[in-house]
């Protein structure tokens, strides 16, 4: 089994999202589901073609039971086809620290003491 390499833990979740805009796609505008999150990254099931690696993405990310909406940008850091369907974990490079937090304590509260 390989070692886990990541900082922080990851919670489960299913959160709508749209991808506004992917490096070398201006226009692109798809629906994904965040499969996970963490303080500084999430996955993401995507349906479009296999994202680059070291590529940028702008998510539009929605909590509609908490009434959250946010953007965030962050990078590709692997991609890989799991289950028929294609995979993204993505390292956050900015999103607003106060709606992140919100995020993570609705997803799993008590994270904080988790980092």
């Amino acid at each position: 089994m390989a070692d886990e390499r990541r900082k922080h833990p990851r919670f489960k979740c299913l959160l709508p999202a749209e991808l506004v805009q992917s490096e070398g796609n201006l226009n692109l505008v798809e629906r994904v589901s965040v499969q996970d999150m963490s303080n500084d990254g999430l996955k993401l099931v995507v349906k479009f073609a296999q994202p680059e690696q070291g590529s940028n993405m702008d998510l539009k990310l929605y909590i509609p039971e908490k009434s959250i909406l946010t953007f965030l940008t962050a990078e590709i850091a692997w991609s890989k086809f799991s289950n028929s369907k294609l995979e993204a974990g993505l390292k956050i490079k900015e999103i607003d620290r106060k709606i992140k937090k919100d995020i993570l304590n609705w997803i799993f509260p008590g994270w904080a003491e988790k980092e």
